[in-house]
């Protein structure tokens, strides 16, 4: 009798695990906020690279996303362009539910090497956010080089350049795992197994 229900809980343990590695996390959401120093003529427009949508497991990342765009009108790199200022972004997330961490951080400045002028975004290093019970995701966000042009500063939204992100799953949110319909019939089976099989010992004991 034991030899079956060891046999049925194993079963149904195994497919439990196997579900749980199985599982995929739903990373969707937009960047809420870009804060950025507007004394350097800087324009930040999210448009069409706000968003994201996309299914990770943990230990895979999503590669280059799309999240906004930055560029400056100005036609000329001033002297107060060349101090680095602040600049942060902040996500608002859909999926996975009660996301929490802080925005990204980075710099942003002008550059005048006298024949090439431009703008550069800098970040820190990456940001960690937690969910549920145990999830951690990791959004590190790509250095640029915006309207970069000789002699002056090629302005306009046609010479800046996206801002990308990449998210890392490190690990999942731990939940209860709660048997699927293949897992409760499996279960069934093998107690049933289990019930015959005593039941047939019986029938031997009092034949004997």
């Amino acid at each position: 009798m034991f030899k079956y229900l060891a046999a049925a809980g194993a079963a149904l343990a195994l497919t439990i695990s196997a579900s749980a590695a199985n599982a995929l996390t739903t990373i969707a959401g937009s960047v809420s906020n870009v804060s950025a120093n507007s004394g350097q003529g800087l324009i930040i427009k999210s448009g069409l690279f706000n968003s994201f949508n996309f299914d990770l497991n943990a230990g895979e990342n999503s590669g280059p996303v799309g999240l906004f765009t930055i560029w400056t009108n100005e036609k000329t790199v001033e002297w107060d362009d060349l101090s680095p200022k602040s600049i942060a972004v902040s996500f608002n997330f859909l999926s996975p539910t009660g996301v929490s961490g802080d925005p990204v951080e980075g710099e942003t400045f002008g550059f005048n090497l006298f024949v090439t002028q431009g703008g550069v975004v800098t970040w820190d290093a990456p940001e960690i956010y937690t969910f549920g019970n145990g999830g951690k995701l990791k959004i590190s966000l790509q250095d640029t080089v915006f309207n970069q042009g000789f002699f002056g500063v090629n302005e306009g939204k046609g010479y800046g350049s996206v801002v990308t992100g990449k998210f890392e799953l490190l690990s999942e949110s731990v939940t209860s795992a709660v048997p699927e319909p293949a897992t409760w019939a499996m279960m069934i089976t093998g107690f049933g197994l289990a019930g015959t099989a005593i039941r047939r010992r019986r029938m031997v004991a009092f034949a004997a």
